[in-house]
């Protein structure tokens, strides 16, 4: 373990945000890989609307997992991607509670010190990330919470998921703005998932 992740310097600027913020990239990319696995299991069990929705979470994660690394290598830092383990097969809505339970866990947990952290540091670019994936995993647990309520209802057709490309935003709400509200990015680069 030593030979493939070798120890980083603890003395060069930004060192204890730029360990937080690897630390919420991690888990952003462990949460993405296990979303595009529960969607899988959502769509063998006909719950189209959940699969849809896991797919749009896999995919916002994803893109915050993504700038977690630039940001870290373009400060100096390494990134070091975890080790996955495969999920459980379980019914899909213990799916959706696990995957609410995650976003409580990093919401609740590492977030908001990282946030202090980096704020401490003068570092506003890792703040700014840490604060977009925070305010996604906000909406998601909106929507998660909705959707375990109404998953014994009629399924019935749901609005589609869009999903900023650049900071991860997941919204199934109409959108009344040109503008992602966190990184400016203009909507008809949004990606919409049906």
């Amino acid at each position: 373990a030593s030979l493939r992740f070798p120890a980083e310097p603890t003395d060069y600027l930004w060192y204890d945000s730029l360990q937080q913020l690897g630390e919420i990239g991690r888990a952003k990319y462990r949460q993405s890989h296990r979303y595009g696995e529960y969607a899988r299991r959502a769509e063998r069990d006909s719950l189209h609307n959940v699969a849809t929705l896991f797919r749009a979470m896999a995919y916002a994660d994803n893109v915050q997992c993504n700038n977690c690394r630039k940001a870290i290598e373009s400060l100096g830092g390494r990134f070091h991607t975890p080790v996955l383990l495969p999920s459980e097969r379980e019914p899909t809505l213990s799916h959706l509670h696990s995957a609410l339970s995650e976003k409580y866990e990093l919401h609740n947990g590492p977030t908001t010190p990282c946030i202090h952290q980096a704020l401490e540091d003068g570092n506003r670019y890792v703040a700014r990330l840490i604060t977009w994936c925070d305010a996604s995993d906000i909406a998601q647990i909106v929507i998660l919470r909705r959707e375990i309520a109404t998953l014994d209802q009629q399924q019935a057709e749901q609005a589609p998921y869009t999903v900023c490309p650049t900071c991860g935003a997941i919204s199934n709400e109409p959108l009344h703005t040109s503008y992602c509200p966190h990184c400016m990015t203009e909507r008809e680069k949004f990606l919409t998932f049906k």
